[in-house]
């Protein structure tokens, strides 16, 4: 029967509005939208509107678990936001449920959040149980814009930990999130709405339809870890790339504006159903040249590369222009120019021009002719006899 291994479980693919979730990556957005920073100008308006003393908790708290910011996200996942008991969970039982937790449940998640930054360098991390002098060094590769001698009474008192934290939450959503919530809610549950059909694709074209990108290595290297998948729309995300990485759960925030927009787009040229895309030779309104011997050998050098099977793969899904494949492939504009030509020149993709632009969507037709030219090879060959 051959080797036998252990196997890994499919991932299972979701769409959701979650409040909890799209409060912690608005914290997030936050923290990070100053002025030049190329954010909404929403958030970048915001965050300036804040008191200075939120302002502080918000950076503080941002500020001392890393890059990515682990501890602001651990609330939020021990709420257990994806599941089924917390499906349209409000402002108010998130709240309820970090003012149940003892101060040394906050502790914990602050020495969670250590732990995973020293993950991510490969390095021993002393816990927050450790003396004065061992929890300075456990804090330097961990500090963004938290200087230590800030984070340390923080981390010798739970009971202050915990009363920042909650207050960062409560306050954010109270004097800046509710009412802009509140207005973009019927759009995010739009774009959720739409999202869902492209679960049934598989993560990688899920991922790169919903949010523009190619997952980054970071979250690629360890997708063998996640057993859920949970894509959220956001407002106010823009074309970025946001994730909660969270064995065995993973967030995928994708900005639901774009998707909204995008779609519509779509639609209003006739392309509202992406695999509808380039299937008029298919249907036969516009005959292809037969698939001699030539063009079959034409066709196959074409396809033997990956970086263009997977502009196929892309191109099957949505119609694009280069920039977008630019983007999802993350190779240079010039390489990705000379595949598209020869997949052009080969029948497999059609241009049409718009706006000044070149879009390329996927040409079904020769697909399936130059499949058929191969089954019939097969048909008709002699075997060999000795």
């Amino acid at each position: 029967m051959g080797e036998l291994v252990a196997g890994t479980p499919a991932l299972r693919l979701t769409v959701a509005v979650s409040l909890p979730l799209d409060l912690v990556s608005i914290l997030s957005l936050l923290h990070r939208a100053t002025p030049g920073s190329g954010f909404d100008p929403w958030l970048v308006t915001a965050r300036q509107a804040l008191p200075a003393e939120l302002r502080r908790d918000l950076d503080l708290l941002h500020g001392f678990s890393g890059p990515r910011f682990y501890y602001v996200e651990e609330p939020v996942m021990r709420f257990r936001p994806l599941a089924p008991e917390q499906d349209g969970a409000g402002i108010n039982d998130f709240l309820a449920f970090l003012d149940t937790l003892p101060p040394s449940a906050f502790l914990a998640m602050a020495d969670n959040a250590l732990a995973r930054v020293g993950r991510d360098f490969a390095i021993p991390v002393e816990g927050v149980d450790a003396d004065e002098e061992r929890l300075r060094r456990a804090l330097a590769p961990a500090l963004t814009m938290a200087s230590v001698d800030e984070v340390l009474p923080l981390l010798t008192d739970p009971c202050r930990l915990k009363e920042q934290t909650v207050r960062l939450f409560r306050s954010v959503w109270e004097v800046l999130y509710r009412d802009e919530y509140a207005s973009r809610l019927p759009e995010m549950a739009a774009a959720s709405a739409l999202a869902r059909e492209y679960t049934a694709r598989g993560f990688d074209l899920a991922f790169a339809e919903l949010t523009g990108n190619r997952p980054p290595p970071a979250l690629a290297d360890r997708l063998g870890e996640v057993e859920r998948v949970a894509f959220c729309p956001s407002a106010h995300l823009g074309a970025f790339v946001s994730y909660i990485l969270y064995p065995p759960e993973l967030v995928v925030f994708f900005g639901a504006p774009e998707l909204v927009a995008r779609l519509a787009n779509n639609a209003r040229n006739g392309s509202a159903d992406p695999s509808n895309v380039g299937v008029a030779s298919a249907n036969g309104s516009q005959p292809l040249a037969p698939v001699t011997d030539g063009v079959l050998l034409d066709g196959l050098r074409a396809l033997a590369d990956p970086n263009r099977l997977q502009m196929l793969e892309l191109l099957g899904a949505d119609e694009l222009y280069a920039q977008e494949i630019v983007g999802r492939l993350g190779i240079a504009q010039s390489a990705v120019s000379r595949h598209l030509a020869l997949l052009e020149r080969a029948g497999f993709v059609t241009v049409r021009p718009r706006r000044g632009m070149k879009y390329y969507a996927l040409e079904r037709g020769r697909l399936e002719a130059l499949a058929d030219a191969l089954r019939a090879k097969g048909s008709t060959a002699t075997p060999l006899t000795t």
